[in-house]
């Protein structure tokens, strides 16, 4: 009869409330390795824009086409390309981590207006909106 009670008593019990994992801390080391990582990702991606965005066409319409094109592949890989090694580098200092995400968002926003068509105005609008991150990367970085 006890052992009836018991087995009751347990099956109404309600279950332990499961503990939330500790955050996870990194070493200093370890922060230091991931910023350095996802600096070195940015200088690639600054290296990459610049020298795609520095090229001109010569009112060349083939090549003016071909140049806009690379533009726009440049600046949806910079973004893609910025995203996937700031998700292997957990360490990432959160400031950087939030600088990077807005520059990436940027030049997403500028990419797809780009191949939407925008007017000018409105790519100069991104651009002008996204630039303070591009500044804060490049600060954060040095």
């Amino acid at each position: 009869m006890i052992a009836i009670a018991v087995a009751i008593g347990a099956w109404f019990r309600p279950a332990p409330k499961a503990e939330a994992p500790a955050a996870k801390t990194y070493s200093e080391q370890e922060v230091a390795d991931a910023k350095k990582a996802v600096c070195d990702a940015y200088q690639r991606v600054d290296r990459a824009l610049t020298a795609t965005t520095s090229k001109g066409g010569g009112g060349q319409t083939n090549d003016d086409v071909l140049i806009g094109i690379n533009v726009r592949l440049a600046l949806t890989e910079s973004a893609q390309y910025l995203r996937t090694r700031l998700a292997e580098q957990p360490a990432t200092p959160l400031d950087l981590a939030e600088i990077v995400a807005r520059a990436s968002n940027a030049y997403q926003d500028l990419a797809i207006a780009q191949l939407g068509e925008a007017p000018q105005s409105e790519l100069d609008e991104i651009v002008r909106t996204g630039d303070p991150s591009t500044s804060e990367l490049k600060q954060a970085c040095q």
